[in-house]
C-alpha cells in the first residue's frame, strides 16, 4: 500500500550540482544524497546505506542560542546534554532555566575546555552559535577530538563546500531548519503557498494545492509528464502525511511538497491548475 512507502530521494549534490532523481538514475560513489523518511524508518534506511546506527545517550551544544535553548529543551529530560556559552551572563541565565542541563561558560574553540570536558566521550556535538565560524572551528575541534557526530549551523551558502569536504556528519544551514516547519502548517486554499530554498543545493521546496479537475488528479504520478528537475514528494491528505510514489493519485483535498529547481516551478503551477 501507498502509506507502506517509507523513503523518497529528493535530491543528488554530485561535484557541486544539483539533480532531481528520476528512476533511471544511477548513483556514484561520491554522490550526496537528500531523502525524505518517515521517523520510525529512519533506522531502516540507514541500514540500506551502509550506515551505522548507534543510541545518542549524550551531547554537547555550543551557544546558548533559541535553536540551541530548544534543542536542550526538547533532550534534557531523556539524555545527558551539557551546553557550552561564552557570555557568563547568559551562562547563568540558562542554569537557572535549563534544570536538567549542564551549562558550562567558556569558549568552545578552547582545545583544553573541550579535553576537560572529556568532549570525545560525547554522542554528538552541536555547534549553533551565531558566529559561524566559531560552529565551523569547534566542529574541526570536536570531530578532531573523537566525537562520533558532528552537528553545525551554517547559513552562508559559500561554507557549503568546505563543510562537505570536512566530512560532517549533518549540516544544518538557516532554510533547512525550516523544513519541518512546512510540514506542520501545510495547508491552504491556494494553488501554490510557499517556497522555501535549501541554501547549499539548487532545490526549492514548493507547496500546491491541485484545483479540481486539474490535470495531477486525472492520472497517477507516475503517467503525468511532470517537467524534468522536479518530484513530487510529500502529500497531506486530511492531516496523513505519506511520501509519494508512482502509483500515487492526487485529489482536490490533498496538499502537496514538491521539490523542484526554480526554472521547473512555472511548468509545475500549470499541473496543478484547473
Amino acid at each position: 500500500e501507498e502509506r507502506d512507502f517509507k523513503f523518497g530521494i529528493i535530491n543528488v549534490l554530485r561535484e557541486s550540482e544539483s539533480n532531481v532523481p528520476w528512476s533511471d538514475f544511477e548513483f556514484k560513489q561520491s554522490d550526496t544524497a537528500y531523502f525524505i523518511v518517515k521517523t520510525e524508518r529512519l533506522e531502516t534506511l540507514m541500514s540500506l546505506l551502509g550506515k551505522e546506527t548507534t543510541p545518542t545517550k549524550s551531547i554537547i551544544i555550543l551557544g546558548g542560542s533559541k535553536i540551541g535553548r530548544s534543542i536542550a529543551e526538547k533532550l534534557e529530560n531523556e539524555i545527558n546534554v551539557r551546553m557550552i556559552d561564552s557570555s557568563r551572563d547568559k551562562a547563568e541565565w540558562l542554569a537557572s532555566n535549563l534544570k536538567q542541563t549542564m551549562i558550562l561558560h567558556g569558549d568552545g574553540t578552547d582545545v583544553e575546555l573541550l579535553k576537560a570536558e572529556n568532549i570525545g566521550d560525547a554522542d554528538s556535538f552541536i555547534a549553533v552559535t551565531e558566529n559561524e565560524q566559531t560552529n565551523l572551528l569547534s566542529g574541526m575541534l570536536a570531530r578532531h577530538l573523537g566525537v562520533k557526530q558532528v552537528v553545525i549551523h551554517v547559513s552562508t551558502t559559500e561554507y557549503m563546500p568546505i563543510v562537505h569536504e570536512i566530512g560532517f556528519g549533518s549540516v544544518l544551514s538557516k532554510n533547512m531548519s525550516t523544513v519541518n516547519s512546512i510540514l506542520r502548517l501545510i495547508s491552504s486554499d491556494q494553488t501554490e503557498k510557499s517556497v522555501t530554498t535549501f541554501d547549499e543545493i539548487d532545490i526549492d521546496v514548493v507547496e500546491f494545492s491541485p484545483e479540481p479537475g486539474s490535470k495531477v488528479t486525472k492520472a497517477p504520478l507516475e503517467d503525468i509528464k511532470f517537467p524534468e528537475d522536479s518530484i513530487v514528494g510529500v502529500i497531506n491528505h486530511h492531516g496523513n502525511l505519506t511520501i509519494a510514489r508512482g502509483a500515487t493519485q492526487l485529489t482536490e483535498e490533498d496538499t502537496v511538497l514538491v521539490f523542484a529547481k526554480s526554472k521547473a516551478v512555472p511548468k509545475l503551477r500549470q499541473l496543478f491548475e484547473a
